[in-house]
């Protein structure tokens, strides 16, 4: 059995005191890490550590700043291979975090006068809004254990088939850990010519992710996560989707 004390011993601020309402002083319990994850030692130092080369990325010609830009750009392919993807097919987009990964989706996807998008009703607000502003919202419904209805999902994809432009489904839930089959519903949206969207910002920190193979039926085509999630502090999420996608208009 795994020594619990060599897992505390990774990460900062876990011994740290904090003021109770009786006036003592007690190590802080982190119940919230759905919500936030507290930092690898790791992480902080490897922060520290490349501080001295920081410099501007992508605008500079100095050794610092063509030193970053490396840095940022293996971030990214780095992202794309944690979550299964090709570098030679997909992009990483950064951002403050998952919800505005999903805005940007949201905001650079083409959607046509007639076109729908399928949330299911266990989605965190921050992949249903979005998709408000942009087209029409029909939501999948779920059973009463809090599963998602497959049925209800074939019967949308049934009565309204080419109009069906996205499916955007949570990998995890936040609120009962459920996991979704995105791989079956992959191949349910890419029957009707849809594609998929998986927030992944629960599940990556507990499963595997994978995109599946380019061009095959369970494809998932764009996953979204934060860091904040997974023990590196102060949010910054990621948007993984084809680099074409992204090839035009307005970013």
């Amino acid at each position: 059995m795994a020594n619990t004390n060599s897992y505390r011993e990774r990460f900062v601020g876990v011994d740290t005191l904090v003021p109770l309402l009786n006036g003592e002083r007690a190590p802080y319990i982190n119940f919230d890490n759905a919500a936030s994850t507290p930092p690898l030692k790791r992480v902080r130092d490897g922060v520290n550590q490349f501080l001295t080369y920081y410099s501007s990325v992508h605008r500079g010609t100095g050794f610092k700043s063509q030193l970053s830009t490396w840095a940022y750009e293996q971030a990214r392919e780095r992202v794309i291979e944690f979550v299964g993807g090709d570098p030679e097919f997909h992009t990483c987009i950064f951002g403050k975090n998952t919800t505005e990964a999903v805005n940007k989706l949201a905001r650079r996807i083409r959607i046509g006068r007639d076109d729908i998008i399928l949330v299911s009703e266990m989605e965190h607000h921050s992949n249903d809004l979005p998709f408000r502003q942009v087209a029409e919202v029909i939501h999948i419904g779920l059973l009463e254990d809090g599963r998602l209805d497959q049925d209800d999902l074939d019967q949308k994809l049934e009565r309204y088939g080419s109009r069906v432009r996205l499916l955007a489904v949570t990998g995890a839930s936040n609120v009962t850990g459920y996991l979704n089959d995105a791989a079956l519903m992959a191949e349910k949206v890419h029957r009707v010519g849809g594609q998929i969207f998986l927030d992944c910002a629960q599940l990556a920190p507990h499963r595997q992710v994978s995109m599946g193979p380019i061009g095959g039926e369970d494809h998932i085509d764009f996953v979204a996560l934060s860091a904040h999630k997974m023990y590196a502090p102060y949010g910054t999420g990621a948007l993984v989707g084809p680099a074409d996608f992204f090839s035009t208009g307005i970013p």
